[in-house]
């Protein structure tokens, strides 16, 4: 697992921020686009843009409701489903949560790509990745992908007319995903506007029990984290913790500073 400072993921930014802005100037905020996108044309081109739609309404200010399935991934023909029956070129796109900050909209997103079950797969896959200037954690062959989730998480912020600017959290490529247990917790920082230095966005990994997270900040202050139920709407926050799709083994949850204070520690208190 990696905790990245965004500078190797330059493409990625570039290229998600890119659709999200193009998505974010197409749609109206409020309830998941979906209708609009199914009309768009091809399954696959349909399938991403609902997912950067998603996105793009809430780093646009809206409230999205909860979406379990994006358009077109049940019907998938066999050929093109991985070991779990997945879509192995397809993300499964989700959103942890979202905020705003100084008239500023931000959110946390994750990627989730399918374990392939050979090398042509893999090589798929890895081509699709690159589509999104995405680069797994793996020697760079894409045999290292077989049997292996991907997986990206970032932070998107947004600003008036802005171009949304993008971050990657962490990212991993593993045989296995992460399964916490108990009280265990893993934290990953980032500033939450991208001209600030001040590590006051927490986004970290909990066990599936967990129902509250505390984040405690250098200032004496604390923010609370608590499970958002499943199939609820995702409205700006501070703090939830949040199951999310195509990651069946933990739950992800995020915690956002207030005014000028930074990270001290964060605990799982329920």
């Amino acid at each position: 697992m990696t905790n990245t400072d965004g500078n190797e993921h330059g493409m990625a930014q570039d290229r998600i921020a890119l659709l999200l802005a193009d998505t974010a100037r197409e749609i109206e905020t409020g309830p998941a686009p979906v209708a609009a996108v199914v009309r768009g044309g091809r399954r696959r081109r349909a399938r991403r843009w609902a997912a950067a739609a998603v996105t793009a309404a809430v780093v646009a200010g809206g409230t999205v409701g909860a979406v379990t399935a994006l358009p077109g991934r049940e019907s998938a023909a066999p050929a093109e489903r991985g070991v779990g029956g997945e879509l192995v070129d397809e993300p499964v796109m989700a959103m942890v949560g979202s905020g705003t900050r100084d008239g500023a909209n931000w959110s946390v997103n994750t990627q989730v790509w399918p374990a392939p079950r050979d090398r042509s797969e893999a090589v798929r896959q890895m081509k699709a990745m690159a589509d999104w200037g995405l680069t797994p954690v793996t020697s760079g062959s894409p045999s290292d992908l077989i049997g292996r989730t991907s997986y990206f998480i970032y932070r998107a912020f947004k600003k008036g007319d802005s171009k949304p600017t993008l971050r990657m959290v962490t990212s991993d490529t593993v045989a296995a995903l992460p399964r916490p247990k108990g009280t265990e917790i893993h934290v990953f920082l980032k500033p939450l506007a991208p001209d600030d230095s001040t590590q006051n966005l927490v986004v970290g990994m909990v066990a599936r029990t967990a129902r509250q997270v505390t984040c405690h900040w250098k200032d004496g202050s604390a923010t609370t984290a608590d499970l958002a139920p499943d199939d609820t709407p995702i409205r700006p926050s501070n703090a939830a913790i949040r199951s999310i799709e195509g990651f069946p083994t933990a739950n992800w949850f995020f915690c956002a500073a207030p005014g000028g204070t930074a990270y001290q520690s964060a605990e799982v208190t329920r």
